[in-house]
C-alpha cells in the first residue's frame, strides 16, 4: 500500500507551485499592460511602483508567504537523504527575500514610474539597498537550493537542478554587467527558478512516499 503524504503537507507543498503561477503571472500581466514599462529598461521590481504597483507588492509578499509554506512541507516529508536539512532552509530564505522584497520596492529611474525623468538613474536609499539585499538573498538561496536538489535526485530531476542553478547565476551576471537588458535576464531568471520549484515539490513528494513505502515493507 502507499503512503500518502498527509492532506496538510501537500497542500503545503501545493502553496510552493501556486507562488510561482502567482508571481510569473502578476509580473506578465504588468510587463504587458503597465504604461511607460520597457522590459528592455526597467525590472520587474519596478512594476511595485507608481499606480498599479500595489500588485506587484502583493506579487512578491504573498508568493514568499506561499513559498515558506512550502518549505515548511519539505521539511516534513524529507526524513532523510541529501539536502533534508538544507533544501527547506534554503526555499525558506528564498520566501523570505521575496517579501523583504516586496516591503521595501525598488527605486524609480529611466521614466518609470509615470513622473520619473527618462535620464533619471536608480537613487539608492536605504529602502532600495534593502531591495537588493533582498534580491541577493533570494536568488543565492535558490541557486544553491538547486545545486544541492541536483545531488539529491536523479536522472532528468537532477540535470535539470543541475541546469537551473548553472543558468540562474549566468543570467544574474550578465544582467548585472548589462551584457543583456537586466530586466530581461532577470525575468528569465525567475521564470527559470519557479519553474523549476514547481517540478522540485513533484519529485520530492514522489521520492518521498517512495521512501516510506520501502521503509513499510521492511518492516511487514
Amino acid at each position: 500500500m502507499a503512503c500518502e503524504i498527509s492532506p496538510v503537507d501537500r497542500g503545503l507543498l501545493t502553496a510552493g507551485q501556486l507562488a510561482g503561477v502567482l508571481f510569473c503571472g502578476v509580473a506578465t500581466y504588468g510587463i504587458l499592460t503597465r504604461p511607460g514599462f520597457d522590459l528592455q529598461r526597467h525590472a520587474v521590481s519596478n512594476l511595485s511602483l507608481g499606480e498599479g504597483g500595489w500588485t506587484m507588492i502583493a506579487a512578491f509578499v504573498v508568493s514568499g508567504v506561499l513559498t515558506l509554506m512550502c518549505a515548511v512541507g519539505l521539511a516534513h516529508i524529507l526524513k532523510d537523504g541529501r539536502g533534508r536539512r538544507a533544501l527547506p532552509i534554503l526555499i525558506g530564505l528564498y520566501g523570505l527575500g521575496l517579501i523583504i522584497a516586496g516591503i521595501f520596492p525598488a527605486p524609480a529611474c529611466c521614466g518609470f514610474p509615470a513622473g520619473t525623468p527618462q535620464d533619471q538613474l536608480p537613487v539608492m536609499t536605504p529602502g532600495a539597498m534593502i531591495h537588493g539585499i533582498a534580491f541577493m538573498l533570494a536568488f543565492s538561496s535558490l541557486i544553491i537550493a538547486c545545486l544541492v536538489a541536483a545531488l539529491r535526485l536523479s536522472g532528468g530531476a537532477s540535470l535539470l537542478s543541475l541546469l537551473a542553478g548553472m543558468f540562474m547565476p549566468l543570467l544574474v551576471a550578465l544582467g548585472m554587467t548589462n551584457a543583456i537588458a537586466a530586466g530581461v535576464a532577470f525575468y528569465i531568471a525567475a521564470i527559470i527558478g519557479w519553474v523549476w520549484l514547481a517540478v522540485l515539490v513533484m519529485q520530492l513528494a514522489g521520492q518521498s512516499a517512495r521512501m516510506a513505502d520501502r521503509a513499510l515493507a521492511m518492516q511487514s
